[in-house]
């Protein structure tokens, strides 16, 4: 079964300001999804059911391979754009399920995928543009 799902979110602040929020989890992971995917080993990441792989693909500010379980066969990632004084956020998942996964995929994994990803951004958007967040580098805390 083939894979394509995509969330999109206008952020009222830079990619610049986005890009640290999306390299760290363990802030902006939504808590009532439990714990931010684990690093147990160089690039790689325990999400419990899955093990993702972190590589790099051009234009995105995170990218990751699912290596396990086999059936999953999924690459997802983040990209930031610039647009009028905002940023377009974008995650996408592109792949495909087989075997007991399909059904996994559609009845578990997808619908929990979705609200995660909107409480992420949720997340992401509060910290970028919310009363803690700051523009200058150089911006006394």
């Amino acid at each position: 079964m083939k894979i394509k799902n995509q969330h999109e979110r206008i952020v009222m602040a830079t990619p610049e300001r986005i890009a640290p929020l999306i390299a760290d989890f363990d802030l902006i992971w939504p808590a009532e999804s439990g714990a931010a995917p684990r690093l147990v080993g160089d690039r790689l990441y325990d999400t419990g059911l899955m093990l993702w792989e972190e590589f790099d693909r051009p234009g995105a500010l995170r990218a990751f391979r699912v290596i396990r379980p086999d059936e999953l066969r999924l690459e997802h990632w983040f990209e930031a754009e610039f647009a009028a004084g905002a940023t377009i956020l974008r995650h996408t998942v592109e792949g495909c399920a087989v075997g007991k996964y399909e059904a996994i995929w559609r009845e578990r994994i997808e619908p929990d995928h979705d609200l995660e990803i909107e409480a992420l951004f949720d997340n992401v958007q509060a910290a970028a543009t919310g009363p803690d967040s700051h523009t200058g580098s150089d911006s006394a805390r």
